[in-house]
């Protein structure tokens, strides 16, 4: 775009893009064929020298004056703009827009109030005037569009943004509602869909939250600037999408759980990096089930082809979607791949080990047993698969001898198991960037007991980063309760807790 100015005139701002710092990208070049003259007539010519002074002031009541000067001209005999459609428009979308940013002016004021000449007690929507302006440029001059549409994410469009996202922040959604119609008026870009999908939500309005979520989407497209929002986006949709599939029956929960499979594979794709992967995995398994749809495979199919690629839970959930498919092979394959990338995993232990036994390849599963009641020593089940390993030995042994050796070894990890005072049972294990928290369910076994837990929190090597111990309080027997052991530490990937006696 460019603009022709009178001889001498001060230069004018640059009309390209206003942006938030991480909001909009600003636009590439702007069209050599898009020339706006706001030198002639020689009224035109007149008002930018306003024009001009009245960007500079730092005076309100002067920069009011003047603008209620030129818009006084523009509203008098307009015919005598007429030679000059996209000057004149041009000019009147600029002080429309200095009125609307013009600290306490009503969104709707009077004509009167600011200039205007015709019906003066009527009131005039400023953004709406705008706009109106910005559509009359390109009716006259075609080759100005997509200048005009860039020049649309202005001063204006910022201030409507920013309120439309301050209100939905403050929970009043009317409000933000408001506001966001406003800056779409201006300009048709992601945030204003992103308030509108919340304030929607917010109402129940689930139909238009997933549409405007839709909308986001497709508006930001590649552009890094709107990587946040687009995910955010993303992550909604899909699960709105799973949510709303759960509570549909029929045709319409196979269809909102395609979608929703396909939202999950989409992020999955897009953001292969982010923390929430695992779950978008169970969560795309959980679509394909609602969906009806039996072929489970597509979910784990990578992580079986590149296992390096995935993380240690990752492999772990595949293994689990795997052995509700009935693809035993698959979940022992996927369940072994992410005890090798994390030696520690105490789920990935676990299913190693059960996978075994449901394989009847009851000497593999003592090694993983070892392994897991290091790490979780308290744990009835741990225990009991050493005592299902001897069971499924002894019985394909064929002299007495060895029988009751593992009879013997059957009855001694029984008795461990069963003489445990207190039970424990790993309730959630969540781990950051720089913190993890372990939550134990202990049961009390014994008669009474008081106990302090201590966990290691252990790096991808084995290595202790940090540990913390939580005190349970009296436990009767029968007693019930869950402790939270918080520790903070970079790159914290396992645990294991010492014995509770």
């Amino acid at each position: 775009m460019r603009l022709t100015f009178m001889a001498g005139a001060v230069a004018a701002a640059s009309l390209t893009t206003v942006v938030p710092a991480t909001a909009v990208a600003q636009p590439g070049g702007v069209s050599a064929s898009c020339n706006i003259d706001i030198n002639a007539p020689k009224e035109m010519a007149m008002l930018s020298l306003s024009y001009q002074q009245a960007k500079s002031s730092q005076n309100p009541e002067q920069r009011k004056k003047l603008l209620t000067t030129m818009t006084k001209e523009l509203d008098t005999k307009p015919e005598r703009f007429a030679k000059n459609a996209t000057g004149y428009q041009y000019m009147l979308s600029e002080v429309f827009k200095m009125w609307a940013l013009e600290p306490g002016t009503p969104h709707a004021p009077t004509r009167a109030s600011i200039g205007l000449v015709a019906n003066p007690t009527e009131t005039i929507d400023l953004v709406t005037a705008v706009d109106a302006a910005y559509k009359a440029i390109v009716a006259a001059s075609p080759a100005c569009e997509a200048d005009i549409k860039a020049q649309r994410q202005n001063e204006l469009w910022l201030a409507q943004t920013q309120a439309a996202l301050a209100a939905m922040s403050g929970n009043s959604l009317d409000s933000a509602e408001y506001y966001a119609k406003r800056s779409m008026l201006l300009a048709n870009g992601p945030y204003p869909h992103y308030v509108l999908a919340n304030v929607a939500n917010q109402k129940n309005d689930k139909k238009a939250a997933m549409m405007h979520w839709k909308h986001v989407i497709d508006l930001a497209g590649k552009d890094s600037v709107y990587k946040d929002l687009k995910s955010g986006s993303m992550y909604y949709l899909a699960m709105t999408q799973l949510e709303q599939a759960g509570g549909a029956q029929g045709a319409d929960q196979v269809a909102l759980a395609k979608e929703a499979a396909t939202s999950f594979k989409t992020i999955i794709a897009e953001y292969p990096d982010s923390p929430e992967v695992p779950n978008h995995y169970n969560n795309w398994a959980e679509a394909l089930t609602l969906a009806k749809d039996p072929d489970m495979g597509q979910v784990y199919a990578d992580m079986l082809a590149n296992p390096d690629k995935q993380s240690d839970i990752s492999l772990a959930i595949g293994g689990v979607v795997a052995t509700r498919a009935n693809k035993s092979d698959d979940a022992l394959k996927l369940f072994e791949a992410s005890v090798k990338k994390n030696p520690n995993s105490r789920d990935g232990l676990r299913n190693v080990a059960a996978s075994y036994y449901s394989k009847d390849r009851f000497k593999d599963m003592f090694d993983p047993s070892r392994k897991l009641v290091a790490l979780d020593p308290n744990n009835y089940d741990a225990w009991m698969f050493f005592a299902y390993a001897a069971q499924g030995i002894g019985k394909a042994a064929k002299l007495p001898a060895e029988k009751k050796a593992w009879t013997d070894s059957l009855v001694k990890y029984q008795k461990i198991a069963e003489e445990l005072p207190v039970k424990a049972e790993v309730a959630g294990f969540s781990r950051g960037a720089e913190n993890a928290t372990l939550t134990i369910a202990l049961e009390q076994v014994a008669a009474t007991g008081t106990y302090a837990v201590t966990a290691e929190f252990l790096d991808m090597a084995g290595n202790v980063v940090a540990s913390a111990t939580a005190e349970t309080g009296a436990l009767k027997k029968g007693d019930r309760k869950n402790i939270e052991i918080k520790a903070t530490g970079k790159g914290i990937y396992a645990y294991r807790y010492k014995p509770i006696k």
